[in-house]
């Protein structure tokens, strides 16, 4: 029964630990992209540009998606993304330059995403 209580201890000191996790002041970019590239891989990370969607169906499609919260909404989007269980916050940036909307979306906690900011990003510009 101890260790029961232990691990239910462990798991909600875990989960207060995450859910107030401090989120950075600005948002960081994974990387300078390659000339010519369309994306950038990195660890925690992906930054993609593309120009066959707004800047405004963009900012929709992220606010339709469920656990997002918006921090920045003008010329530059900042929202947090949270996983569903453990409740990992991503900071995904948005913004327009020369004709083509970019979106940049890193982890706060740990270096590997295990590829989520490129699957939730890629869906997003897909849509």
């Amino acid at each position: 029964m101890k260790i029961v209580l232990i691990l239910i201890a462990a798991f909600a000191g875990l989960q207060v630990a995450v859910r107030f996790w401090p989120l950075p002041d600005t948002p960081r970019r994974v990387g300078i992209m390659a000339i010519g590239a369309s994306e950038l891989i990195a660890f925690g990370g992906y930054y993609a540009w593309s120009d066959g969607v707004s800047f405004s169906q963009l900012k929709d499609r992220i606010s339709a998606t469920p656990r997002v919260k918006i921090i920045k909404d003008d010329q530059n989007m900042v929202a947090v993304y949270r996983s569903w269980f453990w409740g990992f916050p991503d900071v995904i940036e948005v913004w327009e330059d020369m004709g083509a909307v970019h979106i940049s979306g890193h982890s706060v906690i740990g270096s590997w995403d295990m590829g989520s900011n490129k699957k939730r990003i890629q869906t997003w510009l897909d849509i």
